[in-house]
This record gives structure tokens, C-alpha cells and sequence, in this order.
């Protein structure tokens, strides 16, 4: 990769690159951080199986629009005008990369309330300006309902094969939570895809956000690679999964987060009654998206069994603390 890095790098700057370092996380690009004056970018090159070239201009358009018409709090990773006038480039093997801003800030911590707020904050602002959004684009549809179009390498025979021979051990246990759980995906499927919509980011966990260690607000937010139109409240339960893994299971984050939250954005009772199934739902499509990524020649083993792990802690969590659950988010949401 690093020689294409270097293609990369001759389409956007004439000046030398001063330092070039990896990024420590991501499994669907590559990214490397340059910097060129003393400035810092982001550049990255994309996986050919899950960014064609409608979603990277989608991508593009979503970001632009985001920048330019929404008074948000915190900044967005631009794209950088290359050479050839456009905001990304094919590159000599056929992949699409580009350079965008680089910008300062450390991983929100989640464990201090300060942080847990800003992440309520932030997620509120964020799914209210995705609501004014509209484009023409044409797009590969990109619901997490419809677990089977999420990675071209990943489709119910492919699946299935995973599981008839897997690549490592599975613990029965959690095959057979996965399984039941998958059931039931496809089983609800036409219903929740009746739930309201709008562009959802899919993808705002602490690793795509940035907070100023100073005055602990929100200072970026990054990687809108799997942004689209999906039921709206998806991106909450994806964050209620996120807060979970680094406390003790109490709702108090919870909470904090919701107070922020909802000061920006409101759901409806149905919406409401679905998230715990949302939040297992999305376990259920990322280990779909894995296991095409497997087939596309990576390896996925940590990243699988942690999430896998992660869908078997969180199906329990719900079983003790539904109740409880739903109506502090209706006390909050409505």
C-alpha cells in the first residue's frame, strides 16, 4: 500500500512530505497520516469491495453539505481539492483515494461525565442536520436491516458456510446466541424497515470522534464511510451499545447521554420500543460485514470475536434491565 500512498500524495502536493505515520485503527480503509509544511492530513485509500464510486461521491456531498450549511459545534474532516480539480482521485490499480483536513483532538474518554455529555451533544446535533439533507445521488442501498447487502463477499450462502467451517473456534454458546439472533433479523426485517428514516452515520464510536483535552468539547467528528439512509433511531441504539462496553451496565451514562441528546433530537414511541432490538441487530450486521471481509482476504478474527462477544453481553443486559430500560428512554426521547 505504502507505494500507492506515494501516488497519492503526488496528485494533492508538490511540496515534501515531512512525516508520514500510520493510523492505528480501521479496518475497511487504509489511512495514513501526512505531514506537508507542518501541517497535518489524513490521506486514504479505499477498499475496492465496500466504497464504489457513488458512495465515495455520496460521502463527499454529505460531508460538503454538513460543512457549509449546519452551524455544528465541532469540525468535519474536508476533503482536499486534488491537482485534477476533484475531491478524490483514481489511483493507477483502479482504487479511489483522497486527502483530507487533519484535525486536533484526543478520543473522548467515556468513563469521565464531561465526555459522556459532549457524546450526547454531539449525536443529537449531528441527527438533526442529517435530517435537512437531500441529494440526487443515486446510491447502493446501505440499511443494516438487510444483512445480506452490506458486503458484496457477504450473503446468506457465504454466511453460512462461515459457520458450517469456521475459519477459527466459535463457542457453542455464542454460535447459537448468533444464530437465534440472526432469525430474528430476518424475521423482522420488513418491520423495522417501517420505522422512520434519514441519513444515519452508522459509525460514531469514540475511534471516529475527537475531543479538545482542554476544554473537553467536541472538536471533530470523523468517518462518514458507511453514512446513509437507514432507520433514524439505529443511531442511538448504536451509541446505547457503545456507552455499555465501558461501564458496569448501569444506566447512568445512559442518562447523562440522553439529557444531551435530547435536547437536539426526540423519537417516537415505536421508535423507542424497537431500539433494544436495534442494538442486536447491529452485532448481527457487523459480523456480516466481517465475515464478507474475511472472504475478501482479511484478517478478522479479534475484531469478530469481540463483537460477537459484545452481541452475547448485550442480548443479557437487555433480559435483566428492559423495563428499566425503555422507560428511561421514553422519560427522555418523548
Amino acid at each position: 500500500m505504502e507505494h500507492l500512498i506515494k501516488e497519492l500524495i503526488t496528485y494533492y502536493f508538490n511540496e515534501t512530505v515531512e512525516n508520514i505515520e500510520s493510523v492505528p485503527f480501521g479496518l475497511t480503509n487504509y489511512s495514513q497520516v501526512l505531514t506537508v509544511n507542518n501541517k497535518k492530513y489524513v490521506a486514504r485509500i479505499y477498499d475496492n469491495h465496500s466504497k464504489n464510486l457513488e458512495k465515495l461521491k455520496f460521502e463527499i456531498e454529505l460531508t460538503t453539505f454538513l460543512e457549509q450549511h449546519n452551524n455544528l459545534s465541532f469540525k468535519l474532516p474536508g476533503f482536499l481539492i486534488a491537482k485534477t480539480g476533484g475531491r478524490f482521485v483514481e489511483l493507477s490499480n483502479g482504487q479511489f483515494g483522497s486527502v483530507m483536513c487533519f484535525i486536533e483532538g484526543e478520543v473522548p474518554d467515556l468513563t469521565r461525565v464531561s465526555d459522556v455529555k459532549e457524546y450526547g451533544k454531539t449525536v443529537g446535533e449531528l441527527s438533526v442536520a442529517f435530517k435537512k439533507f437531500r441529494s440526487d445521488l443515486l446510491m447502493q442501498e446501505f440499511k443494516f436491516s438487510k444483512i445480506y447487502n452490506l458486503h458484496p463477499l457477504s450473503n446468506e450462502r457465504s454466511v453460512n458456510r462461515f459457520f458450517d467451517q469456521p475459519p477459527f473456534e466459535i463457542e457453542s454458546n455464542q454460535l447459537s446466541i448468533f444464530l437465534h439472533s440472526l432469525q430474528a433479523v430476518q424475521r423482522n426485517e420488513s418491520i423495522v424497515d417501517d420505522l422512520p428514516k434519514q441519513i444515519v452515520h452508522h459509525d460514531i464510536l469514540i475511534f471516529n470522534l475527537l475531543i479538545d483535552n482542554q476544554t473537553r468539547k467536541m472538536s471533530g467528528v470523523l468517518d462518514f464511510d458507511f453514512a446513509s439512509h437507514d432507520v433514524r433511531a439505529l443511531e442511538l441504539a448504536i451509541c446505547m451499545n457503545h456507552l455499555l462496553q465501558f461501564d458496569d451496565g448501569s444506566l447512568l451514562n445512559l442518562e447523562l447521554f440522553l439529557d444531551e441528546y435530547s435536547q437536539h433530537m426526540t423519537l417516537t414511541d415505536e421508535e423507542i420500543k424497537w431500539i433494544p432490538f436495534l442494538m442486536q441487530m447491529y452485532y448481527v450486521s457487523l459480523i456480516c460485514i466481517y465475515i464478507g471481509q474475511y472472504y475478501s482476504g482479511r484478517e478478522i478474527e479479534e475484531y469478530f470475536r469481540f463483537i460477537l462477544n459484545q452481541l452475547v453481553i448485550r442480548k443479557q443486559w437487555i433480559e435483566q434491565n428492559e423495563y428499566e430500560f425503555i422507560e428511561t428512554l421514553k422519560s427522555r426521547l418523548n
